[in-house]
Order: C-alpha cells, then structure tokens, then sequence
C-alpha cells in the first residue's frame, strides 16, 4: 500500500501594506519543495470571498 505524508505552507505578501506578491518569489519557495520531493496537489486562497494576499499551498510525497 502506498503512503503519502503532506506538507501545507502559507506564502504571505510583503511589502508596505502586504499586497506585493512576487511570482519569482514563489515559483522558488515552489520549486525549492519539488526539488524535495513534494508535489503541489492544492492551493486555498485563505480569504472567503477570495480577495486574499494569502494563500496555503499543500504538498505530497509517497512516505
């Protein structure tokens, strides 16, 4: 039986009044977890009515 064991991270904005999203900046926090191993299976915009700045992205990898 496979098994899988997961991982969730929260990339929050920076700057000034946290609204600056740095696409090169997430593509190596994302490339940083496959190079481990962890493969994205889901993104949550942490915002209800998705205007957030905020995101958790959920990683797997066979254990």
């Amino acid at each position: 039986m496979k098994r899988f064991e997961y991982k969730t991270v929260k990339i929050e904005p920076k700057g000034f009044w946290g609204t600056k999203l740095d696409p090169e900046e997430i593509d190596k926090i994302l490339n940083e977890y496959g190079q481990q191993g962890w493969e994205l299976v889901s993104m949550q915009d942490l915002s209800a009515q998705g205007t957030s700045w905020t995101f958790h992205y959920t990683f797997k990898r066979a254990n």
